[in-house]
Order: C-alpha cells, then sequence, then structure tokens
C-alpha cells in the first residue's frame, strides 16, 4: 500500500468524528456514574476521549486553510483559536493519557484517585493538565467558528450551535457531570461542528470548481469563430 497515496479524512468527517466521540466518551461512563473507578467502563470511555481529542488537534491544523481570514483582526482571531485548540487538545491528551496509565495500575478507586493526586502534585500539571488548559478548547473552537460565520465560510447557524453547546455545557457541568445538560450541550456541539465541517467542505468544492469553470469559459472565447 503506498501510504503517500492516501486520502485524509474530509474537513466534514474530522469535525463530526471529533465531538461525537467527545460525547460517546461520556455515554460509557454511564454504567460507572462518572465515577474514577477502574475497570471496562473507564478504559472505554477515556480511550474513546483519547481518540476525540486527537481528531480535535488534527482539526485544528486545517483552521488555517479553510477559512480565508483577510484583515488583521480575522487572522490573530484565527491563529489564536488554532493554537488554543491544538494545545488545549493535547493537554487533554496528557490526562487521558494519564487516566488510562492509572485505570491500568489501579485495583480500585482508592488508589486511581491516589495516583492523580500525585500527578496535580506536580507544579502547574493541576492547572494546564485538569483546569483551564484542558478546558480552553471550547473557547477556541467558538472563536473559529464565529470567525468562519464572519469571513462567510461557514454559517450563523453553526456558530450559534457551538457557542450554545459550549455555554450549555458549561452550565451544566456547574450541576455535575451526570447532568442532562452536559450531554445536550455535547449534542448541541456535535451538530455545530458537523454543520460548520460541511459548510467548509462545500466552500472548498466551489472554490475548487471556479477555476475549471473560467478556464472552459476562456477557451470557449478564444475560439475563432466559424465565419
Amino acid at each position: 500500500m503506498n501510504l503517500t497515496n492516501m486520502k485524509r479524512p474530509s474537513t466534514s468527517v474530522l469535525f463530526a468524528a471529533a465531538p461525537a466521540l467527545f460525547l460517546g466518551g461520556w455515554l460509557l461512563m454511564r454504567p460507572i456514574d462518572g465515577r474514577s473507578e477502574p475497570g471496562g467502563w473507564w478504559t472505554a470511555a477515556h480511550a474513546v476521549w483519547l481518540a476525540g481529542f486527537v481528531l480535535f488537534a488534527a482539526m485544528s491544523l486545517r483552521f488555517r486553510e479553510i477559512t480565508g481570514a483577510r484583515t488583521t483582526g480575522q487572522r490573530i482571531a484565527l491563529t489564536a483559536s488554532l493554537w488554543i485548540v491544538l494545545l488545549s487538545a493535547l493537554a487533554n491528551i496528557v490526562q487521558l493519557s494519564i487516566d488510562l496509565v492509572g485505570g491500568f495500575t489501579s485495583a480500585g478507586s482508592a488508589e486511581l484517585k491516589d495516583a492523580f493526586a500525585g500527578v496535580k502534585e506536580i507544579p502547574g500539571a493541576e492547572a494546564i493538565v485538569y483546569g483551564i488548559g484542558a478546558q480552553v478548547i471550547f473557547v477556541g473552537l467558538v472563536v473559529f467558528a464565529v470567525l468562519a460565520a464572519v469571513v462567510r465560510r461557514g454559517t450563523p447557524a453553526s456558530a450559534a450551535l457551538v457557542t450554545a453547546g459550549t455555554v450549555v455545557m458549561a452550565v451544566g457541568m456547574g450541576f455535575g457531570r451526570n447532568h442532562w445538560s452536559v450531554p445536550a450541550g455535547m449534542i448541541c456541539l456535535l451538530a455545530g461542528l458537523a454543520l460548520l465541517g460541511r459548510e467548509l467542505d462545500a466552500h472548498r468544492g466551489r472554490a475548487a470548481r471556479e477555476p475549471r469553470v473560467s478556464s472552459i469559459a476562456g477557451g470557449l472565447h478564444s475560439q475563432p469563430s466559424g465565419d
């Protein structure tokens, strides 16, 4: 198999798969009520989340090539959203890797919590890996979705769904991770990012067709007349 000829996943697939895995991990944690409890459900949920945040990181690398930012402010917003999503996704990847190792090496919940406590004692680890560093990814997604709508690569509908999903999740987490509003926010985020991915692919498709149409039209005009 020639790996150089393999097509990378479309933007629409990437933008739908990442939040779908994010929601899937939450659902897999429900049998253990979201508790720190090593076992099959913990491992499955965190493996799915890990895959999801790898895709979120891959998503961020598509940002620069698909928005068409022109003004200085738009370029700053684009660069900020790219780095926020990428670095926060990496923080989540580190967190989930630690969680998986802890789940494999701990005999019970108490031992797993002790393992996490040891990691959080590392200076900066709690804030970067478990706190704001891991959570700010959603701010980056909102900034990108709004920017895409502003430069007309996306629509206000997708930007509104991504923003609403982020707000609903944030509010829901205040009531606890098991509150019904948390998955509602995740579903809203999934709908918004999936829609945005389709919009971005559609715009790229139109942009790719325009030069060919112009070339064909130019060729027809340049042909000598038959009289």
